[in-house]
C-alpha cells in the first residue's frame, strides 16, 4: 500500500467524542442528502500511514521542504507518537499493507463499528476482504482481514486515540465546518444522478486530517438494499492549527472541493458501468494502454482498467461541469487532463458521452460500450 501511495502523492461511524459536531446534511429532490463527518476509522488509517512509513521519511535529509509543509499535521502526529513506531500492532498492521491500495481499505473500514470495537461483518460481501489472500483464497482472506482488524483495534487501544481525537475536536470541527460552508451546489446531485442514471442512498462527504494532503477516494458499499457513496479527502491546502484564534484547516476551496467531489463520487457511478464491459472489448482495447503507460504509471494507474475508470470518470467530469452551466471550468478540465495529464483519449469518450447526454437516447451503460466500440476503431488506424 504504502509503496502505491507514493504514486499517487505525487500527483497531485463518527466517534461519539465528535458527535453533534460533525452531521450536516441537503435534501436533493428525491429526498437523497449530503452528509459531512468525521469517521474515526478513517483517520486511524492515515495515522498508521504517518507512523510507520511517511513520519521516518521526513526525517531524512532527501525530504523536500515542500511535503514538509504540506504533511505538516501528519508530520507533527508521527513526532507525538514516534514512540509507538515499534508496536507489534504496527507491525501487524503495515505486514497486511504492503500490497493494498489505501481505497481498497477505506472501502472495509467505513462499513466496520468504530475501532477499537470492530471485526468484519458477518455477511460483507467478499470483495471487500479478498485482497487479504494474495492467491484469492476467501477462508486465507477472512482470516487475515480479521487478524488486521484486530491489530489495528489494538493499536487505537495502545495510542489511545480516543484521547487523540477528544484534544483535537477544535480541529475536527474546523474542517467539518469549512465543508459545510462549501457544499457543492444544489444542482450538482441531481445532476450526476441524471447523467449517470443510478442514485445512492447517501452521499457522505469525509474530510480528514490524517488521509496526507491532496488525496482523494470514492468509496461505496451495499447494505441490505441501499447503496451508500463516499468521498474521503485530504487537505487542499496549508494547514494552520498552532494558533487556537485563527485555526485553518485547509477545507476551504470551494472550486477544488466540488471538481474533487464530481471526480471521486463519479467513481462510484462509472467503476460498476466498466466492470460490466464485456471482457473482450477490455482485451481487444488492451493496446491503447502502452502509449500512454509511461505518463499514467506515476500517477497510480498501473493497469488499462484503471485507466479506463480513470478516463470515463473525467470525461463524466466535463460533461456534467457543462451540465451545471460551468463551461470555462469544462474546459480547463478538459484541457488539464489531455494535454497536461495524457488522458488522449478523452474527447472520444466525451463526444459519445455528450450526444448521450444531449439527445437522451439510451442509457449511461450503453453510451459507455459505445464509446468503447470507438476505441476499439482506434486501435486498428
Amino acid at each position: 500500500m504504502f509503496k502505491h501511495v507514493l504514486l499517487l502523492l505525487a500527483m497531485f461511524s463518527t466517534p461519539s467524542v465528535l458527535a453533534g459536531k460533525v452531521r450536516y446534511h441537503i435534501d436533493s429532490p428525491a429526498g437523497r442528502q449530503f452528509e459531512v463527518r468525521i469517521n474515526a476509522n478513517v483517520e486511524l488509517l492515515g495515522f498508521v500511514y504517518f507512523l510507520g512509513y511517511e513520519g521516518a521519511q521526513s526525517e531524512t535529509a532527501s525530504y523536500s521542504a515542500k511535503d514538509r509543509k504540506r504533511y505538516a499535521y501528519g508530520i507533527e502526529l508521527y513526532r507525538q507518537y514516534k514512540s509507538f513506531a515499534s508496536s507489534k500492532h504496527l507491525a501487524t498492521v503495515i505486514g497486511f499493507a504492503q500490497d493494498i491500495w489505501l481505497d481498497y481499505f477505506i472501502n472495509l473500514l467505513i462499513q466496520l463499528n468504530d475501532f477499537p470495537h470492530a471485526k468484519l461483518p458477518d455477511g460483507i460481501d467478499p470483495a471487500y476482504y479478498r485482497r487479504f489472500s494474495p492467491r484469492g483464497d476467501l477462508a486465507e482472506a477472512k482470516k487475515n482481514a480479521s487478524a488486521f482488524i484486530e491489530a489495528m483495534n489494538g493499536l487505537y487501544r495502545e495510542v489511545d486515540f480516543e484521547t487523540y481525537l477528544v484534544g483535537n475536536r477544535a480541529l475536527y470541527a474546523n474542517a467539518v465546518a469549512q465543508v459545510e460552508a462549501r457544499l457543492p451546489e444544489d444542482g450538482f446531485l441531481p445532476a450526476m444522478e441524471a447523467f449517470y442514471e443510478s442514485h445512492f442512498e447517501s452521499y457522505s462527504l469525509v474530510p480528514s486530517l490524517t488521509i496526507p494532503a491532496g488525496m482523494g477516494f470514492g468509496a461505496r458499499y451495499r447494505s441490505g438494499s441501499e447503496a451508500h457513496a463516499f468521498h474521503v479527502f485530504g487537505t487542499f491546502a496549508i494547514q494552520q492549527w498552532a494558533d487556537s484564534t485563527r485555526v485553518d484547516m485547509g477545507f476551504a476551496d470551494q472550486k477544488h472541493l466540488l471538481e474533487l467531489s464530481t471526480h471521486e463520487f463519479g467513481h462510484s457511478f462509472v467503476n460498476p458501468c466498466v466492470d460490466r464491459l464485456p471482457e473482450a472489448l477490455i482485451a481487444e482495447t488492451q493496446q491503447l494502454f502502452d502509449p500512454i503507460k509511461d505518463a499514467m504509471v506515476p500517477q497510480g494507474y498501473m493497469t488499462w482498467r484503471a485507466c479506463l475508470y480513470e478516463h470515463f470518470v473525467r470525461a463524466g467530469e466535463v460533461v456534467i461541469a457543462r451540465k451545471l452551466g460551468r463551461h470555462e471550468d469544462a474546459e480547463r478540465l478538459r484541457k488539464d487532463y489531455v494535454s497536461d495529464r495524457n488522458f488522449i483519449y478523452l474527447d472520444t469518450l466525451i463526444t459519445e458521452l455528450d450526444r448521450y447526454n444531449a439527445t437522451g437516447n439510451g442509457t449511461y451503460q450503453q453510451a459507455v460500450e459505445t464509446a468503447m466500440l470507438r476505441l476499439r476503431e482506434l486501435t486498428k488506424r
